[in-house]
């Protein structure tokens, strides 16, 4: 097969790299031709767009069209046409229009509820953004694949065929961690990683916090793309990188994913929460959509609703290091046999084949 794959994203974002390019590679292994069309390098994005102004915002965007526009030259001719997300960020689906006009042979992919507004994002931009854009793509592509069952469900909904693909883990890049025994002095750590548009999600644990740190010799690493505060607990703030990703897992003591109970966050496919788990780092996260599906409670993780059971559960964890270990290995151990590549590519392999075929 020939097939082409564009990623809404640079190789910073994590579902470009862990639902595009780690599939490309293994497809390629397996003998498939994949051209891989991603709208700019890491190093444009930082240069031109990450915490620019709008001016060179806008150039960036500008820059990107074009290479778009470059791009549809492998679309023609394709087996397969993937779409990691929209080709364009803002404004109508053009270039998918162009695409199905040159080919047919579509599969969409996303791992997050994309028709719903973000929680916490105020950018301007988002004003031009295209909400609708699943649905055109529900019609126009000949399969669906999706991070879990909340996402297949809604589009079920509208008549669409879809497979259920999570975000996996690269267990070759996810190494265990060890479990240093914390000495006088030195602070469990409790440790959230993510856009800063997602801190929000953090006060729902605000109050445990505190009354923790009160108590607790504790500290909290952000490794996010700003600054995170929060009076009286201790705040470690790391701007995040790809180069050190698996250090800000490996890290923390215990790895934290608080999730309101919304319909946005249903569709959150619990990629940082699987991530933690697969070095060996203990969690508490909320019980909401596949959040409940990927830690078996008090074995594998804990999971915590309301501020007691974020305080019960975070204690636990902060007062016993050989649970901290047990359970960490568990989860490891957990994600490696149902959240690795190698137990899902058969599955999209199959997909492709299908509309390839068809």
């Amino acid at each position: 097969m020939r097939v082409v794959l564009f990623g809404n994203a640079t190789r910073q974002n994590a579902a470009t790299r862990y639902r595009l390019v780690t599939f490309a590679r293994m497809l390629e292994a397996d003998g498939h031709r994949c051209q891989v069309c991603l709208p700019s390098s890491i190093d444009r994005w930082r240069r031109l767009y990450d915490g620019r102004g709008r001016a060179s915002k806008l150039l960036y965007l500008l820059i990107v069209l074009l290479t778009r526009f470059a791009q549809l030259r492998h679309v023609p001719g394709a087996d397969v046409v993937f779409f990691r997300g929209a080709v364009f960020p803002y404004g109508p689906t053009v270039f998918e229009y162009v695409i199905r006009l040159l080919n047919h042979r579509m599969v969409f992919d996303i791992d997050d509820a994309v028709w719903e507004r973000p929680a916490y994002v105020t950018s301007p931009f988002l004003r031009f953004h295209d909400f609708d854009w699943i649905w055109k793509m529900a019609r126009w592509c000949r399969h669906g694949i999706v991070g879990n069952a909340y996402l297949q469900g809604q589009l079920a909904d509208r008549g669409c065929e879809t497979t259920i693909v999570p975000t996996c883990v690269d267990m070759s890049v996810h190494t265990a961690k060890t479990y240093p025994r914390r000495g006088p002095g030195e602070p469990v750590v409790l440790g959230w990683t993510g856009l800063s548009d997602n801190l929000g999600y953090m006060s729902i644990l605000e109050d445990a916090l505190r009354r923790l740190a009160q108590k607790h010799d504790i500290a909290l690493m952000v490794a996010s793309n700003a600054d995170y505060q929060l009076d009286g607990v201790r705040v470690i703030n790391r701007r995040w990188t790809l180069e050190e990703e698996i250090g800000y897992l490996q890290q923390p003591d215990i790895g934290l994913m608080p999730l309101t109970d919304s319909k946005r966050a249903l569709g959150k496919c619990s990629f940082k929460a699987l991530e933690f788990m697969a070095v060996g780092t203990p969690c508490v996260i909320s019980p909401v959509g596949m959040n409940a599906d990927i830690v078996e409670d008090g074995v594998t993780g804990f999971l915590a609703q309301s501020p007691e059971e974020w305080y019960e559960k975070l204690e636990r964890l902060i007062t016993d290091a050989e649970l901290r270990e047990t359970m960490g290995r568990a989860a490891r151990q957990s994600v490696a046999e149902t959240y690795a590549h190698e137990a899902h590519y058969p599955k999209l392999k199959r997909v492709f084949e299908d509309v390839a075929s068809s």
